[in-house]
């Protein structure tokens, strides 16, 4: 697994605001250095682990992050060293990750997770991928449509607990909630029900909910794999989430064009089953709904004096700005297909 790049978490509570690992349109992978690890490699002692790096990620705990461990026979492992609600988080995005990989989407496997007794301090072992991101070919868009509708395919063939899983759209409503006197809330609001309407016509499944570029692992113009499910357990959702945050990552911002936006949507349509029609006022409504959102957890984290967070604010605001100006090259990129 190749380190993540893009990673926009913005808070660890309601009131606490994290700001990005990058501010920017593209992603920046992690750089490592050397460290000791002794106690990585007490817990590891069955591999012949010669060399261990990590990356600064921020973390307060200076064991927890991310790591590059190297083999004495060169091969390279991804390590993942979380605790608290973070591990247990990524406990079940890896048994997700896992799962979906084993019916051939392009996932990883987790190879290995072990839990130090004294702490709880959860590692994830994962194979190793040189990160390479989205190369800005078309070749490079309508292999990730297509890889993207086969992970939608096999997320809703998967068990379904719907009854311990709640729903994007009740996430987003309970977060407005809690920001009620903000700004936005009374067009938020009023749009949700509109986005409610639309992906309620969807099947209600896992999606993975986060697409960025840095979750999207490229090798040349193939997508080697999705990475990152943390915001895909335990939540209900919709294919209709990740295909406008593919539209606006990849295709739409920062320039758009109708060009890359019919080749993402022509390869996830040449690889789905075509049972359900979408139209570009159901994508902008979503995708509105995803900016709202960010908004919105930028409101319960307020932190003005923040330049980090003043920024991810202007961004979100610009992009609530150009989702209507982009309805038109939507609408004719989607003509004739069926998602």
């Amino acid at each position: 697994m190749s380190p993540p790049g893009n990673r926009c978490k913005m808070m660890t509570s309601e009131t606490d605001f994290n700001a990005p690992a990058h501010p920017g349109h593209d992603p920046i992978p992690l750089r490592f250095s050397p460290v000791d690890g002794k106690w990585l490699l007490k817990i590891f002692a069955d591999l012949p682990i010669a060399k261990v790096e990590k990356a600064a990620d921020g973390s307060g705990n200076t064991e927890a992050g991310y790591y590059r461990l190297t083999l004495a026979d060169g091969r390279l492992l991804f390590a993942k060293v979380k605790s608290g609600e973070r591990a247990t988080r990524e406990h079940k995005a890896a048994e997700l990750s896992s799962q979906l990989n084993r019916l051939g989407a392009a996932t990883l496997a987790a190879e290995r997770t072990e839990v130090r007794q004294e702490d709880g301090l959860s590692l994830f072992l994962y194979p190793w991928i040189e990160p390479a991101f989205y190369d800005e070919s078309l070749k490079g868009l309508a292999n990730m449509g297509e890889a993207l509708a086969l992970l939608h395919s096999r997320m809703r063939n998967l068990p379904q607990p719907n009854a311990t899983r709640k729903h994007l759209v009740d996430i987003w409503e309970d977060r407005l909630r809690l920001a009620h006197n903000a700004d936005h809330a009374e067009d938020y609001l009023r749009l949700l029900s509109g986005a409610g309407d639309a992906l309620a016509r969807t099947t209600s499944q896992i999606a993975h909910n986060d697409i960025h570029r840095g979750n999207v692992i490229f090798e040349g113009s193939e997508v080697v794999a999705f990475i990152d499910f943390e915001d895909a357990v335990e939540t209900r959702s919709s294919p209709l989430v990740d295909i406008a945050a593919s539209l606006e990552r990849f295709c739409l911002s920062p320039t758009p064009s109708e060009v890359k936006v019919r080749a993402l949507l022509a390869g996830y349509a040449s690889a789905s089953d075509g049972t359900y029609e979408t139209s570009a006022s159901e994508i902008i409504q979503v995708g509105l709904c995803r900016c709202y959102h960010a908004l919105t957890v930028l409101e319960l984290s307020k932190a003005p004096e923040n330049p980090a967070w003043l920024d991810e604010r202007k961004k979100f605001s610009a992009l609530l700005d150009k989702w209507p100006l982009w309805r038109e090259i939507i609408r004719s990129a989607l003509h004739g297909l069926r998602i």
